[in-house]
C-alpha cells in the first residue's frame, strides 16, 4: 500500500491530494473554497459544513483513475492552527469557528487588559477566540465540554466513529496559547485564568500519530489509518525536507510564515516572534508571520484586478530594475513606496512593494538566525508566488544566502500526505524538486 492522502484546510482554499510513494509525486488533487461567513469582526466558519466539503472533495479524489482506494495507506489533515472548534460531550459542534485572521481575538485580548498576563500573547491564538465566544456566545460555550483544532476535528470526522476521543496535536496546540512549549504539555491553569472553567482540555497527541482507523461509515474505505497532522506551514516545511535544527522555511501565502527549527528554544524570545513544537523529530521552532500575501493581494486588486498573472509578471519584469524597495513596517502595517519615475506605471508601484517585502523577509531571516545562534546558509521557499521567475529574482537579490525554491505549487498538501506516510511507516519521502537561483 503506497498511496497517502493529504488534506490541507487553508485560509482561502481547501485542498485534498493523493501522494503515490511509488511515483514520488501527487497523482491527483481537488480543491474548493474554504468558506468564510461574514460577521462584524472579520469572519467565521461552520465546522460541520467544512467537514462536509472535505468529504465531497475526498469523494471526487477517490473517483480519480490515478487513486487506488484499496491501496490507501493513510490520511492526514493539516490546517491553520489557531481556528478552534467547540464540541459537546456527544461530539457535536456548539459554536462557530472564528477565522484566524479576524478581529475577535484582538477585541478579547483588549478586553482582558494590559495587566491580565495575556498582553504579550498573539491575538490570533485560540485562547482569545475561546474568550470571545464566552463573552459573545455564552450558550455555545456552556454547551461545550472540550475543543480541538479545525484539522483535528476533520480528522476525527473522517474516522466516522462518534465514540473516538477528542484530541489536539502538538503542532496546533502551539498556536493556542495553552501549550507549555518547553515542557510539551498543555497548561492546566490557563483556562481557569481566562474564566473558561467549564471546558476540559483535549488529549494532547504528537503530530504524525495514528489516532485511529476509518470505520467505513464515512467517505473513506474501512481500515485506513488517520494520522494527526499539524499547522499548515509546518507540514509544508516537513514535506520539503526541512527537518533538522538550523533549517529555515518560508511559506509565501496569505500570511508569509518564516520558521527556524531548533533543538532547544533560546532563553528569551523577541517580541513579535512565537515558538512551538515541530511536527516531527522532537524539534522546536521559532516563527514569525508577516501578512505579505495580504499586502500583495490588496495592491494587486487595486492595480491588476482581472489581469492575467502572466501579463502582470511580464510588466514587472520590464521595470523591476527601475525602482528601489518600498519601506515596509509590518508592526505598524504601513508602507512607504520608494521614489518612482515621473512616467510611473502600475508595474513600478507593485515592483517597489515586492522588493520591499523581499527586504523585510531577509531582515526576518537575520533576526531568526541571531536569536537561534545559527549561521543560516540556505532558506527553502514555497508558495504559489515562488513559481514565477521574477518573484524568485526579487527574493534572491535581497539576500546573499542561497534560496531553494520549491517547484511544487501545493507543497502543504504534499507535506501533509508525507507526514501521514511518516506516521504510518516511520519514514518520509522528500518528493519535491528544489530550484536555486544562486549556487
Amino acid at each position: 500500500m503506497s498511496q497517502f492522502i493529504g488534506v490541507d484546510i487553508g485560509t482561502t482554499r481547501t485542498k485534498v491530494g493523493c501522494y503515490d510513494a511509488d511515483a514520488g509525486r501527487l497523482v491527483a488533487l481537488r480543491h474548493a473554497p474554504t468558506v468564510v461567513d461574514p460577521d462584524p469582526w472579520g469572519g467565521r466558519r461552520d465546522a460541520a459544513r467544512l467537514a462536509a466539503s472535505v468529504g465531497d472533495l475526498l469523494a471526487r479524489l477517490l473517483a480519480d483513475p490515478a487513486v487506488r482506494p484499496d491501496d490507501l495507506a493513510g490520511v492526514g489533515v493539516g490546517s491553520v492552527g489557531e481556528e478552534v472548534v467547540l464540541l459537546a460531550a456527544d461530539g457535536s459542534v456548539t459554536a462557530p469557528v472564528l477565522a484566524w485572521f479576524a478581529g475577535h481575538g484582538q477585541q478579547a485580548r483588549a478586553a482582558l487588559g494590559e495587566g491580565s498576563g495575556w498582553a504579550d500573547t498573539d491575538d490570533t491564538f485560540s485562547v482569545f477566540k475561546l474568550r470571545w465566544l464566552a463573552e459573545h456566545l455564552p450558550h455555545g460555550l456552556a454547551a461545550a465540554r472540550t475543543f480541538t483544532s479545525l484539522a483535528d476535528f476533520v480528522a476525527r470526522d473522517l474516522l466516522a466513529d462518534r465514540t473516538a476521543p477528542v484530541f489536539l496535536n502538538v503542532s496546533h496546540a502551539s498556536r493556542t496559547g495553552l501549550l507549555d512549549v518547553r515542557a510539551g504539555v498543555l497548561r492546566t491553569d490557563a483556562l481557569p485564568d481566562l474564566g473558561l472553567t467549564t471546558l476540559v482540555l483535549p488529549a494532547l497527541v504528537d503530530s504524525a500519530t495514528v489516532v485511529g482507523r476509518t470505520s467505513g461509515d464515512g467517505v473513506l474505505p474501512a481500515g485506513v489509518p488517520v494520522v494527526a497532522g499539524g499547522h499548515d506551514h509546518m507540514c509544508g516545511a516537513f514535506g520539503t525536507g526541512v527537518r533538522a535544527a538550523g533549517d529555515v522555511y518560508v511559506s509565501a501565502g496569505t500570511s508569509e510564515a518564516q520558521v527556524l527549527l531548533v533543538d532547544a528554544l533560546p532563553d528569551v524570545v523577541d517580541p513579535g516572534l512565537d515558538t512551538g513544537i515541530f511536527v516531527a523529530g522532537g524539534l522546536r521552532f521559532v516563527h514569525r508571520a508577516t501578512p505579505s500575501g495580504r499586502y500583495y493581494q490588496a495592491w494587486h486588486d487595486m492595480l491588476y484586478s482581472g489581469v492575467p498573472d502572466a501579463t502582470m509578471w511580464a510588466e514587472l519584469d520590464r521595470v523591476v530594475d527601475q525602482v528601489d524597495p518600498a519601506t515596509v513596517d509590518a508592526a505598524l502595517r504601513s508602507l512607504r513606496l520608494a521614489a518612482l519615475p515621473m512616467d510611473v506605471t502600475r508595474a513600478h508601484v507593485l515592483a517597489s512593494l515586492l522588493k520591499g517585502l523581499a527586504v523585510e523577509a531577509e531582515a526576518t531571516t537575520v533576526r531568526l538566525g541571531r536569536l537561534g545562534g545559527v549561521d543560516i546558509a540556505d532558506v527553502t521557499v514555497a508558495g504559489v508566488a515562488a513559481g514565477w521567475p521574477t518573484w524568485r529574482r526579487l527574493r534572491q537579490d535581497a539576500t546573499d544566502r542561497r534560496l531553494r525554491f520549491v517547484d511544487e505549487p501545493e507543497a502543504t498538501v504534499l507535506g501533509v500526505a508525507v507526514l501521514a506516510q511518516y506516521g504510518v511507516t516511520g519514514r518520509a519521502d522528500v518528493p519535491v524538486h528544489l530550484t536555486s537561483t544562486r549556487p
